[in-house]
């Protein structure tokens, strides 16, 4: 039994009380606004409402007075996995609902304060603890991170202003599966278990905007990576044990760099081209300490570091009326011999629609977005280790999201 649960606290170990399923490369969250995903997150050189806290902090030198704007993306996902033996599994399907809020405020005629709240990672899955073939893999997983994120932005001259930032983030996470320990006459018994923590972390941003003309504009934005310290309580529960003890890990998040140009082709026609590159070569291993010795592991992770490619336009209709379009394409960090069902990754494209209303001092924003993941066909994942049945992870997987979002603006 020991090597079963130490093995088990090596996979919750290398998910770090983190992410499950979610929609950017690994387990980050880009959609932060609606006007943004109308055109794919393409926003960098753009970065002209006060989203741009987030997407490039230094474009909130374009925004007068007090300005605000909040939303929700709620995200949908369907994951199944083909098994070898010709099954085909679905994830429970659930609707996931991230929220984003930002405040902007021109301090004088050159210096710029904004502020956002933010859910940058998370999401779940929900595999069967009964019959699916991977829940001595993962079952059960849910995270919510919230992050809060203070800029000061500065004109340099009429074409050059730069951002600097503090983030904060937390998390709170619950992950499950199933692990099977042996009696003596029975055989194999079921025993449910459940890690479950919260932890923090702090980090910095810096941001610079340009203009080369009246017609293109660019933008660099630069997140640092923020180690989190989490502690938690592991809990295994079944017919034949009952035990727990405590968890503590710590993840390290990954430098994010977004690289934006923005095209204003007339008066009516914006194009956009962001280019980011996400360094997760730092999730490299994942150490749990506690003080129940059969949840001390230490696990392998080793995800690479990623690109993604976002392009998206947007056409002004009218003073009221705004249309949106985008399409990207994002590199997937996991190995195949690291894949596990908690994240079940691939490259992915994606397409989006949006519009815009404005009337007065409000705004309202909708978008919408497809993903599909490339099929990924797993042989050979070390994570099959802690099941006792070496190829349960082995199959086809197949995963698509569909993202509606909408944010409402205010300016004082």
């Amino acid at each position: 039994m020991k090597r079963r649960v130490s093995a088990f606290a090596a996979t919750v170990a290398g998910i770090a009380l983190w992410s499950s399923m979610s929609f950017a490369a690994g387990f980050r969250l880009p959609e932060q606004d609606s006007t943004a995903m109308g055109m794919a997150s393409a926003f960098v050189g753009q970065a002209d409402n006060p989203s741009a806290v987030w997407y490039n902090p230094a474009g909130i030198t374009q925004l007068n007075g007090t300005q605000v704007s909040g939303g929700i993306i709620g995200i949908y996902p369907e994951l199944t996995h083909e098994t070898t033996n010709g099954t085909t599994e679905v994830s429970k399907r659930g609707l996931h609902d991230p929220v984003h809020f930002y405040a902007t405020h021109k301090l004088n005629g050159n210096a710029f304060f904004g502020f956002g709240i933010t859910n940058p990672f998370g999401l779940a899955t929900d595999w069967d603890p009964n019959s699916s073939s991977t829940r001595y893999v993962a079952t059960f997983s849910n995270i919510v991170t919230t992050e809060f994120n203070p800029n000061i932005a500065y004109k340099l001259g009429d074409n050059l202003s730069v951002a600097f930032g503090i983030d904060y983030i937390h998390v709170r996470a619950t992950l499950e599966k199933t692990v099977s320990v042996a009696h003596p006459i029975l055989g194999p018994l079921d025993h449910s278990f459940r890690l479950s923590g919260d932890g923090d972390g702090w980090g910095a941003n810096a941001a610079v905007k340009y203009n080369f003309s009246d017609t293109i504009h660019a933008g660099l934005s630069y997140r640092s990576r923020i180690d989190v310290d989490i502690d938690g309580t592991a809990e295994l529960s079944g017919s034949l044990v009952a035990t727990s003890g405590s968890g503590s890990t710590s993840i390290t998040l990954p430098d994010l760099i977004q690289l934006g140009v923005s095209y204003k082709a007339s008066d009516a026609l914006t194009l956009n081209a962001d280019l980011e590159y996400t360094e997760w070569s730092t999730y490299d291993k994942i150490e749990v300490t506690s003080d129940n010795p059969l949840f001390n592991a230490t696990d392998e992770k080793q995800w690479e570091n990623t690109w993604c490619l976002r392009i998206g336009g947007q056409y002004k209709l009218s003073d009221r009326w705004k249309v949106r379009a985008g399409y990207l394409y994002d590199q997937n960090p996991v190995k195949e011999d690291r894949f596990e069902t908690r994240t079940p990754d691939a490259d992915r494209q994606g397409i989006s629609l949006g519009t815009g209303y404005t009337s007065g001092h409000i705004s309202i924003d909708v978008a919408y977005l497809y993903v599909r993941f490339n099929n990924r066909t797993i042989n050979n994942s070390s994570a099959d280790d802690a099941t006792g049945t070496p190829t349960a992870l082995n199959g086809t997987y197949k995963s698509t999201a569909q993202l509606a979002g909408i944010t409402i603006g205010y300016t004082f």
